[in-house]
């Protein structure tokens, strides 16, 4: 992925051994690669997009940022840029959500008749 982007889903349950590899990825820009006897070092300058949800469900905001998503500070550290998202509960919100996306499944959907897609 030199040059490109990687996005990673539920970063925060990487494998231990996955973490301290993205680690080294993230530090030095390069990834080992050992197959066959044949050793190489690619390049991996590239973008990382990561994502990792609260430890405990739900973010706190009493913890510290590492603390919410269980990460180490080095790992942290590689990242220029942290966000929170935070989906603060609405249960007419939700519902009305809800409702929208799946009337719009419903109108969309190919075996739709007139009655659906009056929905």
């Amino acid at each position: 992925a030199d040059g490109g982007i990687v996005c990673i889903d539920e970063f925060d349950k990487m494998d231990v051994n996955d973490r301290v590899a993205i680690h080294e990825a993230m530090e030095q820009q390069t990834i080992s690669v050992s197959k066959a006897g044949i050793v190489a070092t690619l390049k991996a300058r590239c973008s990382v997009v990561a994502v990792a949800n609260p430890s405990e469900g739900r973010y706190d905001p009493q913890r510290t940022f590492a603390q919410n998503v269980n990460l180490t500070d080095p790992i942290l550290s590689r990242f220029d840029i942290l966000a929170v998202l935070r989906d603060e509960s609405d249960p007419v919100q939700d519902e009305r959500l809800a409702d929208h996306v799946l009337c719009s499944h419903i109108r969309s959907h190919p075996d739709a008749n007139g009655d659906d897609k009056a929905v």
